[in-house]
């Protein structure tokens, strides 16, 4: 099973490269050009779509009846597995990641990734105050944001999640748009704790949109956990139904 897992790991990431350099020159442009970076944001559902397609790895995108696609979000889901990022990706919003520093020294993915999102070092105070003023330029200039609230992959306890940092509630509270909650229900099922894949169903929900609406910095942490519970409830029916 063990051999299984290592050459379909390593098929898939022959594929990740085939299908990230298909599309990295149409990316580029959009670093390059910045009036084409919404067009190259909205390559990023394509792409990881693409990528699940050439792995033969059956996936589902539910969206809410509520949401508007032409409002703009602060996008949030739970992260448990680095295959997050390709399901997180694959929902057809478009918007700039905040991301660690450490995605900026792969080469070319790294170039891309800092000139099309946000990257942040969580252990560097001036680094997270940069990325805050990145966020709300981000929001005036029209674009989505998409965080993962935990800080990171911190849960030892599949599906519960860690903490949740109160940037990305910060960030919808002050420009007052609302919080669209995803739950990546599978991700972990197939990435767990190392680099091996397993073939696995990946079913992304993306809820209803949370209004910033009755909440202020004052009352921020109940924003944060009103949005804390929603993904909790579905991921623990999501792990239960498995």
């Amino acid at each position: 099973m063990n051999l299984l897992k290592f050459f379909y790991s390593v098929y898939a990431l022959i594929m990740f490269t085939i299908v990230f350099l298909f599309w990295s020159p149409f990316l580029l442009f959009g670093v390059w050009f910045k009036s084409l970076s919404k067009s190259a944001l909205r390559l990023k559902h394509i792409i990881a779509k693409s990528f699940m397609l050439s792995i033969f790895m059956p996936y589902s995108i539910q969206y809410s009846k509520k949401i508007d696609f032409n409002k703009q979000y602060v996008i949030i889901a739970n992260h448990f597995s680095y295959f997050d990022i390709p399901a997180f990706v694959a929902i057809n919003i478009p918007m700039k990641l905040i991301g660690k520093m450490d995605v900026s020294n792969i080469p070319l993915l790294g170039y891309i990734f800092k000139g099309l999102h946000i990257y942040v070092d969580r252990k560097d105070k001036e680094s997270r105050k940069k990325t805050y003023i990145k966020s709300y330029k981000a929001v005036d200039e029209g674009f989505n944001v998409g965080v993962f609230p935990e800080g990171g992959i911190k849960t030892k306890k599949v599906p519960q999640m860690a903490e949740f940092k109160d940037g990305a509630f910060a960030i919808a509270l002050k420009k007052r748009i609302p919080i669209l909650p995803v739950s990546l229900l599978d991700a972990y099922r197939i990435m767990q704790g190392s680099f091996l894949l397993s073939w696995h169903k990946c079913r992304v929900i993306c809820h209803e949109p949370i209004s910033p609406e009755g909440y202020s910095m004052e009352n921020l942490e109940e924003f944060k956990k009103k949005c804390y519970n929603i993904l909790d409830s579905k991921l623990r029916k999501g792990f239960l139904s498995n």
